[in-house]
């Protein structure tokens, strides 16, 4: 029987986006990663980067997204699929 692996980090051929959120979904940054991309190096050098900056990390980012910290400020950092600029609707709904 095989290991299941998480899908987050699975090379693909589209494009992927690292996502910075505010705790109520406000976006606040938004990087796009070229399909292909190795995206766990991706995702660390993006965690280097805001550790750089003065952001904690609050534990592993081995499901693609990690809650990060600095002061009182707290946000949520994600890979996704989706382009969060992206406007059709993101669910169904059974009404249309």
């Amino acid at each position: 029987m095989g290991r299941y692996t998480f899908p987050a980090f699975k090379t693909s051929a589209n494009p992927r986006y690292v996502v910075v959120w505010g705790l109520q979904w406000q976006l606040i940054d938004r990087g796009r990663l070229e399909p292909g991309t190795d995206l766990s190096a991706a995702m660390t050098a993006v965690i280097e980067r805001l550790h750089g900056e003065g952001w904690q990390v609050e534990g592993s980012a081995e499901y693609g997204f990690v809650f990060i910290r600095r002061d009182h400020d707290r946000r949520l950092l994600m890979l996704t699929p989706r382009d969060p600029y992206s406007t059709p609707n993101q669910a169904f709904s059974p009404f249309r």
